[in-house]
């Protein structure tokens, strides 16, 4: 079982465990609405340090969960100049204080393959050729999910285990793989911030599979 802890600031560190996490719970509903509408008047109060603009934003498809420790979590997904998974994911203290914001920005380099940049609180902590020929959101999204197979330990077999935990087809997977890896595998201080949006990406694509999909690094 893969863990990880997430180091917010000195007012949370988060930890869940696998896919039989206590911790990780999809939230809906009014409580749901609520964190979302303080998301969008924590980009409004300025509260938010965000490197996509706000018109990318897809406030009314986040996806909200608690991660224990009292921090509730806004995922919202970015479009426009941003392929799936990009997201800005918010993380609230008990009285709906911003404690820190991650992004992952997932679009089109100069040699036309799969560029990821990680971002926390809109300082650049991560910029990565996956080596992932570019294809477009309609293309990703019509690949059928991938069967889950018996590989060797590594990249291939996490993106294989994403695939099956998530439902999604093989780019997405391998994408999260390549830009998720050790951070999530082994985090420290710093890589556990890149974690933390991996963390968006599984909420993004697979909604309440995060637990699951975090015990697939087990497989570095």
């Amino acid at each position: 079982m893969a863990m990880f802890s997430l180091n917010l600031t000195p007012a949370a560190n988060v930890t869940a465990q696998g896919d039989s996490s206590q911790d990780i719970v999809v939230v809906t509903g009014d409580e749901a609405e609520e964190f979302v509408n303080a998301t969008s008047h924590a980009v409004e109060n300025g509260d938010i340090e965000n490197i996509a603009p706000v018109s990318a934003f897809d406030l009314e498809a986040s996806t909200v969960y608690t991660v224990g420790g009292g921090v509730t979590v806004v995922t919202v997904p970015l479009h426009g100049d941003y392929s799936i998974p990009s997201n800005i994911t918010v993380f609230f203290d008990e009285d709906n204080t911003v404690l820190q914001t991650n992004e992952m920005l997932v679009t089109k380099n100069e040699i036309e393959n799969f560029q990821v940049e990680t971002y926390l609180d809109g300082s650049l902590v991560k910029s990565e050729d996956t080596g992932i020929s570019y294809i477009t959101d309609e293309e990703m999204l019509a690949e059928k999910p991938v069967e889950s197979e018996i590989q060797p330990m590594g990249v291939g077999a996490v993106a294989a285990c994403l695939a099956a935990v998530l439902g999604i087809g093989g780019t997405a997977a391998y994408i999260i793989a390549v830009a998720c890896g050790g951070s999530c595998a082994t985090p420290t201080p710093v890589t556990a911030t890149i974690c933390a949006a991996c963390i968006g990406a599984y909420a993004v694509i697979g909604g309440g599979a995060i637990g699951g999909a975090v015990a697939c690094f087990n497989n570095l």
